[in-house]
């Protein structure tokens, strides 16, 4: 079995400063990752500065991903993040296409992520196909 993680969740955050000074009465959640979704960086910084209460289509996309288990006191959730930033937020919609939970993570290397299944949002692609790419392009140069 996996070990508990926990998190602050915040209900409807505007952006990640709210997320990064949680209210003193709230208390840690346990949670667990179901998808990691990857924002181009310009993308996860306008998320991050506003885009936590604007529609989002990966959200949409991902409702399935995110509920909340009363049973286990567990949030089931999406993290997003860019590829080259540590940080993250974790989201959860309940069904919205914007984030009415969400708690942020400042190092997300800190979490168990093996095994959770990731979605690489327009123009990013996976690390092995962008690897390849430059290999063939650096062979044609040859």
């Amino acid at each position: 079995m996996q070990e508990r993680q926990y998190a602050v969740f915040n209900w409807k955050p505007t952006n990640e400063d709210a997320l990064k000074a949680p209210l003193a009465d709230e208390s840690p959640m346990s949670f667990a990752v179901e998808k990691i979704v990857l924002l181009p960086d310009t993308d996860y910084t306008a998320f991050c500065a506003g885009g936590l209460i604007q529609d989002q289509a990966f959200l949409a996309e991902n409702r399935d991903s995110m509920w909340f288990n009363p049973a286990e006191e567990c949030w089931h959730c999406l993290l997003v993040k860019s590829e080259a930033s540590r940080d993250g937020i974790l989201v959860e919609a309940e069904g919205f296409s914007y984030a009415r939970y969400a708690a942020y993570i400042p190092d997300c290397s800190v979490l168990s992520l093996e095994g959770i299944p990731v979605q690489y949002e327009y123009p990013l692609r996976p690390p092995a196909v962008q690897q390849l790419k430059r290999s063939k392009r650096h062979d044609r140069e040859r």
